[in-house]
Parts: C-alpha cells; structure tokens; sequence
C-alpha cells in the first residue's frame, strides 16, 4: 500500500507584468507535478502580484519548483509551507433556483453556511458563499434539491504563516519581535484571545 503524498503550497510574489506570469506558469506548468489549484491577484504593495498554487508532490520536487521560480527575472520572492500550515479559502458564486413555496428553506440552508444573497432574480437567487474546499462542496451538495443552476468557483486564496507580503518569517521580523519594545507580557495582554 503506498503512503499519500503530502500537499505543498507555492506562494510567489511577482512584478505586475504579463511577461513574468507567463514564465511563471510555464515553467509550472514543464515540471509535470500535479497542480490543485492556482490562484492569481493583486499583493501588498505597487506593482506586485501574488501567485499561489497547491501541488501534491513530494517536497524535493516542489522545492526543485521553487527553485527554479526564484531563478525567473520579476520574480520577487518564492516560498514552500505545508499545506496544513496556511490557511486557505475559496470563494464561489452560485445560481440557485428559488421558488416562492422554498423560499423560507432555501434561505435558512443559506445561513447554515453564511452564504449571503447578493442578487434576486425572478427565479432564482444568486449568493456566494466561502470557506474552504469540503465546506463548498458541502454547501453545494445542501443546495442541490433547490437547482443548482450555475457555480463559479474561484481558485484557492492562500495567506501562508510568516510574513505578510512572502511569507516568510525572515530575520528581520525575528528581529523586530525581540526588541525590547514588546514583551512576552505586552504581546499576551494585546493579543485577542486575551480579551
């Protein structure tokens, strides 16, 4: 019995440019590892795209990957989590028909998951709902006896562990964290689980 292989996630920080996505999603797309899902949008900061893919390999050959993307011209920094370490979201927009006699139904199956309307249409609502993978397909395996009547889904948004704009936890922000400025006290008392 083979052993699962474990899902890596890639997230690269890009300048704004065609050219560089270009190179970026083909040099992907030469290395033949099998992609999840690849998601690409604007960064913290002008000028800058954020491009982030979940792949099922095994982590030499999602390094060789990162590897070989830090090498790109325009490419601003590249970095590996396990997949478990970040936290990820997708983000779908779903046509369901909405007869007036399941209305009521339909709309508390829609709070179960958060959903939120955000258009009326004579026959049908149009709501989006987000959360992780299994939670969508739940979502849409719930509203399916109303009729589903068209899904747009949206890749996986990934904000890895560390640093904001890299994801990295580089020195600086090691650094930045033991100045004397904070405390182990001052962190706990600030922080949200506190309150």
């Amino acid at each position: 019995m083979s052993t699962p292989v474990p899902a890596w996630t890639i997230a690269a920080v890009l300048d704004d440019d065609l050219i560089v996505v270009e190179r970026v999603v083909g040099s992907i797309r030469r290395r033949h590892i099998p992609i999840g899902d690849l998601a690409l949008g604007p960064a913290r900061g002008h000028g800058a795209l954020r491009l982030t893919c979940s792949t099922h390999a095994d982590r030499p050959a999602t390094e060789r990957l990162a590897n070989q993307l830090r090498r790109i011209v325009g490419v601003r920094a590249v970095s590996v989590h396990a997949a478990g370490d970040c936290l990820t979201r997708e983000h779908a927009l779903v046509r369901v028909r909405a007869t007036p006699s399941r209305l009521g139904v339909l709309l508390d199956t829609l709070a179960l998951y958060e959903a939120t309307v955000i258009e009326e249409q004579f026959v049908a609502l149009v709501v989006q709902v987000t959360g992780t993978a299994p939670f969508l397909c739940s979502c849409l395996r719930a509203l399916e006896p109303f009729g589903v009547l068209d899904v747009a889904r949206g890749g996986s948004v990934v904000l890895s562990p560390g640093d904001a704009t890299t994801g990295e936890v580089t020195s600086a922000t090691r650094a930045v964290a033991s100045t004397s400025y904070l405390t182990p006290d001052t962190i706990i008392a600030l922080s949200p689980e506190s309150r």
